[in-house]
């Protein structure tokens, strides 16, 4: 297994947090190495979601990355139709628990009038003038589960997503 890599790319979310690094890693380990123990442990919160069939193992991997990064606070889940404000806000919870010093500025994001996925685009040019970058992870459904890294470490991020066969897009 690639511990490394999964440490790596759990970094580039949790930052300096030490011990959410290891609590997101585990999982992330888990679900690559033994997926079958990966529902059995996480079986409550996959019914939560909704989730009593088996998935194929690429879902699986994918919602125990946003699930794990969720219970952590590092990521955030957008619906379908909130505003660039709406998600602003909810990110800069996130922004928060990641110890960043920067913060969006709801009122200043206008973008489109209609809400939908072309709201993502306004609020990444928000992060990108902080330095920052959107990630999607995705997911089939109607809601959008968000997270931020490092502009500088957008192909990082990309790469060991690749790698470690999780399906982000990072903006």
């Amino acid at each position: 297994m690639k511990q490394d890599s999964i440490t790596t790319f759990v970094k580039l979310f949790t930052l300096d947090d030490g011990p959410a690094t290891q609590r997101v890693s585990e999982r992330l380990a888990l679900v690559l190495r033994d997926p079958e123990a990966y529902r059995e442990k996480f079986e409550e919160e996959l019914e939560e979601r909704g989730i009593v069939a088996p998935l194929p193992p690429q879902e699986l991997r994918d919602i125990a990355l946003i699930d794990a990064l969720l219970s952590e606070d590092l990521a955030w889940e957008s619906d379908w139709n909130d505003t660039a404000p709406t998600i602003a806000e909810n990110l800069n919870d996130v922004l928060e628990r990641q110890h960043r010093d920067l913060k969006l500025q709801p009122a200043a994001l206008i973008g489109r009038r209609e809400p939908g996925p072309e709201q993502l685009d306004t609020v990444q040019d928000a992060l990108e003038k902080l330095g920052l970058a959107l990630v999607l992870f995705t997911l089939d459904s109607d809601s959008y589960p968000l997270g931020i890294v490092a502009e500088e470490q957008v192909e990082q991020a990309r790469s060991l997503a690749k790698e470690l066969g999780f399906e982000v897009v990072v903006y």
